[in-house]
């Protein structure tokens, strides 16, 4: 999900903060709406109807008082964290009445695989999530699905997790479900990625579906020094788009051996476009002149500037969909039948991808986002966008495109134009040259 920021909510969280400040001295857990999933395999396309579930909050599940010191005396900065997280329940609380009949609860639409036998389908960043989620529906809807995850252990982990409920959806179906297989695949890893390549590739078979959906978004109040992958480069760009790049590059040949119409998926962002409500938020994507990439690994940002942590995950964006674009178009050049396109789920707080904000953030940004003024999506619906762009007959024939939830909160998703930087045809041929030097030179690192 896109952690795209709003002036809007921005403005509710101050006011329900003060508003409770006065209040925030003890009192007990609340409760927040969750999402719960009612089984359904009607359509493969996103619908909802209306449902109401609640949970507690573990972490808040005790009284708010402010640590001590052995000596007795608060800090400043523990007062000020507690009234600030009493302030995010008790504007719970509050708002609790109008909440019970505003909350969703979204049907599973099983994406039902064609006959003629299992067709495979890659997603990285499966292990949480819409990967997770969309790697749930394709199993049972009769899809393969390869789960190809940081670790083999959180691999294992979600694949255990979703077996149950696969065989529970298919058998409402009336079909056999796919096979789920655990798969490691480190994006922040050259070495990790070059293995699992290697792995498919000697097993022969072909990849009918490759989609691109691991993502790090580090906290944007991060300092300098710039965390790094294992090969060097700054993390968020380094695994967002150099891991992803690689990995395609490897895997091409296995997605070109695919007897039906294969297809490359890369989930990128609104964010991309500084025109977005999300990407005029802070600091905006640009490349610039690219002169950090072209400096080879040691750089903070592609544009050469100082490190900025919401900046670098904006720039990754960006550089997912350039690099879609140059993709299709080198595709095209050499007569390719495998299309590739990219999406944008919207903003989904209650994902793997927010693990690195803060817990009062998170808490505050997720309550006002699903609950004020209602402009994030669901996880389901997010996993449905993806299984959309993976196995839908609308995208049949599409090449290079952009689809996103037009309308945040509202449940839309459609073809929507990319911003002026990301059509830029010269940009996204010098990003792929660019990628190519520098992961190369990586390579050349690692041997000497």
């Amino acid at each position: 999900g896109d952690p795209l920021g709003n002036p809007a909510m921005a403005t509710a969280t101050i006011l329900l903060a003060v508003a409770a400040t006065s209040c925030a001295h003890a009192f007990q857990p609340s409760l927040l709406p969750l999402t719960s999933t009612r089984i359904s395999s009607s359509s493969p396309f996103p619908s909802s109807s209306s449902s109401a579930g609640y949970r507690s909050i573990p972490s808040r599940a005790r009284a708010w008082r402010c640590s001590a010191r052995d000596d007795g005396r608060r800090t400043v900065e523990e007062t000020r964290v507690n009234r600030r997280e009493a302030a995010v329940v008790l504007s719970s609380i509050v708002l609790l009445p109008t909440l019970t009949s505003a909350a969703a609860q979204d049907d599973v639409k099983l994406p039902l695989a064609p006959p003629g036998g299992p067709r495979n389908i890659v997603i990285t960043g499966s292990s949480s999530g819409i990967g997770k989620d969309a790697a749930c529906k394709l199993a049972a809807g009769g899809y393969n699905v390869f789960l190809a995850c940081r670790t083999m252990e959180k691999a294992m982990e979600a694949r255990d997790s979703v077996e149950e409920e696969v065989k529970l959806l298919a058998s409402k179906a009336g079909r056999s479900p796919g096979e789920l297989t655990a798969m490691e695949c480190d994006l922040s890893s050259l070495s990790s990625i070059k293995k699992f390549a290697d792995e498919w590739n000697k097993s022969g078979k072909p990849i009918d579906v490759l989609v691109l959906n691991a993502g790090v978004a580090l906290n944007t109040g991060a300092r300098p020094p710039p965390p790094r992958t294992k090969d060097g480069f700054e993390v968020t760009v380094g695994t967002n788009h150099l891991g992803h790049f690689y990995l395609t590059n490897l895997l091409l040949p296995a997605v070109e051996k695919s007897s039906a119409a294969p297809r490359i998926v890369v989930t990128a962002s609104q964010v991309h476009d500084p025109s977005s409500p999300g990407g005029n938020v802070g600091s905006k994507a640009t490349l610039g002149d690219m002169q950090g990439l072209a400096a080879g690994i040691d750089w903070e940002m592609v544009d050469g500037g100082g490190w900025d942590a919401d900046k670098a995950y904006k720039d990754s964006k960006l550089c997912n969909v350039l690099f879609t674009r140059e993709l299709q178009r080198r595709l095209e050049d050499k007569g390719s039948k495998v299309t590739c396109n990219c999406f944008s789920p919207g903003l989904i707080t209650r994902t793997g991808l927010f693990r690195d904000q803060g817990g009062f953030f998170l808490s505050a940004f997720d309550f006002i986002a699903n609950n004020v003024v209602r402009v994030a999506e669901t996880v389901s619906f997010g996993g449905d966008c993806l299984v959309t762009m993976a196995v839908s007959d609308a995208l049949e024939g599409k090449r290079g495109v952009f689809w996103s939830n037009s309308k945040p909160g509202k449940h839309t998703f459609e073809e929507v134009e990319v911003s002026a930087e990301a059509k830029d045809a010269q940009k996204a041929r010098r990003l792929w040259e660019l990628s190519e030097q520098a992961i190369a030179l990586a390579l050349k690192k690692q041997q000497a």
